[in-house]
């Protein structure tokens, strides 16, 4: 076994607290386009935030993708979910089908984080370095 330095920590704590950003960032994302779609409305306020999150959810995610190593390696980019997700005004009269699919995907990428946080914890209890 490989011996654990505080830079192993550390680094794995980094991880962790990029992931968590992320996902803070990603349920309130969803809460928002959840919203929309159940109450059918969407403030301007909203908007612009669903707008910002967007953004920021498109850097962050690809930063993820390029930086975590093999703890994310089953990502698949999150661009064709944004580009579904147009606007919060838009998406008050999807389609169910449409909506369900969108659903799934926002699932697919929560749940493929959980599984990145899972490996990293395990080797920050364990206090194993990650494999380079």
């Amino acid at each position: 076994m490989a011996t654990w330095h505080q830079k192993d920590k550390e680094e794995i704590e980094f991880r962790i607290a990029a992931i968590n950003q992320f996902l803070e960032m990603w349920m309130r994302y969803d809460t928002l386009f959840r919203h929309a779609y159940r109450d059918k409305e969407a403030t301007v306020e909203e908007e612009d935030e669903f707008f910002r999150l967007k953004g920021q959810l498109a850097r962050r995610h690809q930063y993820l993708m390029e930086y975590l190593g093999k703890e994310y390696e089953k990502a698949e980019p999150i661009t064709s979910y944004l580009s579904d997700t147009v606007t919060l005004k838009g998406m008050i009269g999807i389609h169910f089908d449409f909506y369900k699919k969108l659903r799934l995907q926002w699932h697919a990428t929560f749940l493929r984080l959980n599984e990145a946080l899972g490996y990293l914890l395990t080797h920050l209890e364990l206090e194993i370095p990650l494999e380079v």
